[in-house]
């Protein structure tokens, strides 16, 4: 099986108009991913590192969440202004974008994971994560890293987590002027 993850950006702006559009390949799963993946599959526990850079135990029974709702950049697809190369033990985006209409805020909206995507005639099948940021932060904000953040419900009795599972450097950093939207999607897909 082939896993692969493309990352699609595009700038709308106050008018509807497309600013903006690239499709890019993303190369940057981190081991929060397989640290999840492996309770999942193994059905043991095993520790992982949360966006605060603390430890925690990740138990089989946990549910895993990125369908965050809007105004919550605690989860979900992140945006951010670092610059750092992407590691596969990164924890967190490097310079998180929070969320709001302040100066270097943007607007979270919510997150719509659409269910899996088959095509029978060339094996291949795929989901997409989306989530769409406005600025109304009265001047442009450069975005650089984007990633995805998942929460896990944790069953243990321990509070709830939330950890890194995709970290992307853009190519080219973009701009997104005051009044324009921003729309992130993941693509991950599958093939045989």
């Amino acid at each position: 099986m082939n896993v692969k993850a493309y990352l699609k950006i595009k700038i709308i702006d106050e008018n509807g108009k497309c600013l903006y559009y690239r499709r890019y390949r993303s190369r940057s799963f981190v081991i929060g991913f397989l640290n999840d993946f492996f309770a999942t599959m193994a059905g043991q526990t095993i520790t992982n590192t949360n966006t605060s850079d603390t430890s925690y135990t990740v138990s089989t029974i946990d549910q895993t969440i990125v369908q965050a709702n809007s105004n919550n950049s605690a989860f979900g697809i992140q945006i951010g202004t670092g610059t750092t190369t992407p590691s596969i033990t990164d924890s967190s985006l490097s310079l998180l974008i929070a969320n709001g209409t302040g100066a270097g805020q943007m607007q979270y909206g919510g997150v719509n994971v659409t269910g899996a995507v088959t095509n029978t005639s060339n094996n291949t099948g795929y989901i997409t994560v989306t989530r769409t940021f406005t600025n109304n932060s009265g001047s442009s904000i450069t975005v650089s890293e984007v990633g995805i953040v998942a929460w896990s419900g944790n069953a243990t009795g321990q509070s709830n987590q939330y950890y890194l599972i995709i970290h992307d450097l853009l190519p080219t950093p973009i701009t997104v002027p005051n009044g324009s939207s921003l729309s992130i999607s993941y693509e991950i897909q599958v093939a045989t």
